[in-house]
């Protein structure tokens, strides 16, 4: 008699790897508000993956400018098993906002002599900044009698993603 047809089931389980995303980058203001790291994440990362710092601590994956230490966060996604963690960074640069000091009034004569306009400024102003005046672009020395009164702004240039900082006297 001829043999019978021989079967077998086999059943395959594939399990999904983890997605992390794919490495980004990211540069804030030390004057930014709280930043999401998974926000700086290429392709589509999933949720629910664990964040470390750059010394390996445990991180909530909110960066704090002026709290949290710039550098590479590491972003990690379990995966069932078989599959290995899937992990992804964020390089974070924090630049450092300018600072033109605090505006003030001054009252001069007319015959009174010659004044440096940045050692009026209140606070701490960053040197390095230009100086306008109504009349546009001016040195910071102010001579009354010669000088137009008016308000003259002291602008300290800000570096992406910082503003420019500016106070008047």
């Amino acid at each position: 008699s001829p043999c019978a047809n021989a079967t077998a089931t086999l059943t395959i389980t594939v399990s999904p790897a983890p997605n992390a995303g794919t490495n980004g980058s990211v540069t804030l203001c030390s004057t930014d508000g709280v930043f999401a790291l998974i926000s700086a994440l290429g392709g589509s990362p999933q949720p629910g993956g664990t964040w470390r710092d750059p010394s390996n601590a445990v991180h909530s994956g909110n960066f704090v400018p002026g709290t949290n230490a710039p550098g590479i966060y590491t972003y990690r996604v379990v995966g069932n098993s078989p599959c290995d963690p899937a992990t992804a960074t964020v390089t974070v640069t924090v630049n450092t906002a300018p600072n033109a000091g605090i505006g003030t009034n001054v009252v001069r004569c007319s015959n009174a002599a010659a004044f440096d306009l940045f050692l009026q400024l209140g606070g701490s102003p960053q040197s390095g900044g230009s100086w306008t005046g109504p009349s546009g672009a001016h040195s910071s020395i102010f001579t009354p009698g010669a000088d137009q009164p008016g308000a003259y702004t002291y602008t300290v240039a800000g570096l992406a993603p910082c503003a420019n900082a500016t106070a008047v006297v």
